[in-house]
């Protein structure tokens, strides 16, 4: 056997070794900055702008995977959810045939009640690229 045949084995080898130790569902998928909002509330789309209702919503405290709270977004897209106390949180979106978005928050001055004035924006991707999680309202706010 030459030598480059002998290297192509050894590389392939521990490629297929080191792939197959990774769990089936990690990514390279880094979540943003965290954000700060005082109500989760928002909208789930496509890359496309596209509203995906049936969404599912889990926001989750750190460190307290057991308290997770569930909200799905409806036919316009909007998800929200109360009863939350201000602290840390993850907020992951998960909808059939799209990648899952996530992004670590906080919830700051939880005590507002009302309308949606500072909504979460989750972009889906098709599976095989990353959704994302975005601070929609901060960006429209820094374009003033």
């Amino acid at each position: 056997m030459n030598e480059n045949r002998v290297r192509y084995l050894k590389f392939t080898f521990v490629f297929v070794a080191v792939m197959s130790a990774l769990p089936s569902h990690a990514t390279t998928c880094v979540a943003g900055k965290k954000f700060k909002v005082r109500q989760v509330c928002g909208t789930v789309t496509d890359k496309d702008g596209a509203v995906i209702p049936g969404t599912n919503i889990e926001i989750t405290p750190s460190g307290h995977p057991e308290q997770v709270k569930n909200a799905v977004s409806d036919q316009d897209g909007t998800f929200a959810t109360s009863d939350l106390g201000d602290g840390d949180y993850e907020i992951r979106a998960k909808y059939s045939g799209f990648w899952d978005a996530w992004q670590p928050f906080e919830i700051s001055g939880s005590g507002v009640k009302g309308k949606c004035t500072k909504p979460i924006h989750v972009v889906m991707i098709p599976a095989g690229r990353c959704s994302y999680v975005e601070n929609t309202w901060k960006k429209a706010h820094l374009k003033k």
